[in-house]
C-alpha cells in the first residue's frame, strides 16, 4: 500500500510539474517580446549575441519625443480614438437593444452582416474604404479616421451590448414598473446600473481597438492625422529599432492606463459583455 501511495504521489508530483513548466512557457513566450521591447527601447550598442544591454540611455525617447513628434502624434490618436468610442456607443446601444430585447427577424444574419468587416481580411476592407473616402475627400481628417475605426469597432460594441441587453433580469424591470418608476426613470435607476459593465466593457474594446488600429489608418491618415501605431510602422521603415522600440512603450501606456482605471470600477468578471440578473 506505501508503495502504491509513493507512486501515486510522484505522478502528482510529475503532474505539478507539468503543470508549472507549461506555465512558465507560456509566460515566457507571451511577455518575453514585450521585455525585448523594453530592453531595446533603453539599450545602447546592443549587437551581437548578448543577452542585454551593454548600456542603458534614454536617448531613444528623447528622439521620440522630439524627432518622432510624440505629444502631438498621441493627441490625434486620442482624438480619433475617443470619436470612435462615442460614434460607436451611440450606435451600438439602440442597436444592442433592439437585438437584445426586440424580437427581430433574421437576428442571427444580421449579426452576421454586422461582423461582416471584422471577418474578412483588413486590407481588403481597407481598400474599399480608401476609394469612398477620397471621393468623398475624407482623408487625412479626424472624422475619416475614426469613421473609419468606427466600422470595425461597432460590431464588437453591438455584440457585446446585446449580450448584456439580453442579460437584463425581467424580474427587477417588473418590480420598477409596479413601484411606479416610468420609463425614464427606470432607464436611469434601473436599466443603466445594471448595464453600465458592458457599456464600460464595449468602451474598453472600441478604444482599445480605434488605438491600437493600424491598416485602415495607413489607408486612410494624411499629414495631420498620423498616429502612434502609424508612426511606430514608419519608424521600422525607416530602420529605427531603437526609436520604434521606445515609441512602442509609449504606446502601450495609454491603452493599461484605460484599462486599470476601469477595472477599479467595474468587476473584472463582469466585464464580459453581459451577466444574468444583479
Amino acid at each position: 500500500m506505501s508503495l502504491l501511495r509513493q507512486y501515486v504521489q510522484s505522478i502528482l508530483n510529475a503532474r505539478k510539474l507539468l503543470i508549472v513548466t507549461f506555465l512558465l512557457c507560456f509566460g515566457l513566450f507571451i511577455y518575453a517580446p514585450f521585455t525585448i521591447m523594453l530592453l531595446r527601447s533603453v539599450g545602447k550598442d546592443w549587437f551581437g549575441k548578448a543577452w542585454i544591454p551593454p548600456t542603458l540611455t534614454l536617448d531613444w525617447y528623447k528622439w521620440a519625443w522630439q524627432i518622432g513628434q510624440v505629444p502631438e502624434i498621441t493627441k490625434n490618436t486620442m482624438i480619433i480614438a475617443a470619436m470612435a468610442v462615442v460614434m460607436s456607443t451611440l450606435i451600438a446601444i439602440p442597436t444592442g437593444w433592439a437585438l437584445g430585447r426586440r424580437g427581430v427577424p433574421g437576428k442571427e444574419v444580421l449579426m452576421s452582416v454586422i461582423l461582416l468587416p471584422r471577418m474578412i481580411p483588413p486590407i481588403a476592407y481597407a481598400l474599399g474604404v480608401a476609394r469612398i473616402f477620397y471621393r468623398l475627400h475624407l482623408i487625412d481628417t479626424h472624422i475619416g479616421v475614426a469613421l473609419a475605426h468606427t466600422a470595425i469597432c461597432a460590431p464588437y460594441a453591438i455584440l457585446v451590448l446585446s449580450s448584456t441587453f439580453e442579460g437584463l433580469d425581467e424580474r427587477v424591470l417588473e418590480a420598477a414598473s409596479v413601484c411606479g418608476a416610468n420609463a425614464v426613470r427606470t432607464f436611469f435607476h434601473v436599466i443603466l446600473p445594471m448595464v453600465l459593465p458592458g457599456i464600460l466593457s464595449s468602451i474598453i474594446f472600441t478604444f482599445t481597438n480605434s488605438y491600437n488600429e493600424l491598416t485602415l489608418t495607413l489607408m486612410t491618415y494624411g499629414v495631420h492625422t498620423t498616429t502612434l501605431p502609424v508612426r511606430t510602422f514608419l519608424a521600422v521603415g525607416e530602420g529605427y529599432l531603437e526609436v520604434s522600440s521606445a515609441m512602442a512603450v509609449i504606446l502601450v501606456i495609454p491603452s493599461l492606463f484605460v484599462l486599470f482605471m476601469i477595472q477599479r470600477q467595474v468587476a473584472p468578471e463582469k466585464l464580459v459583455g453581459g451577466f444574468k440578473g444583479v
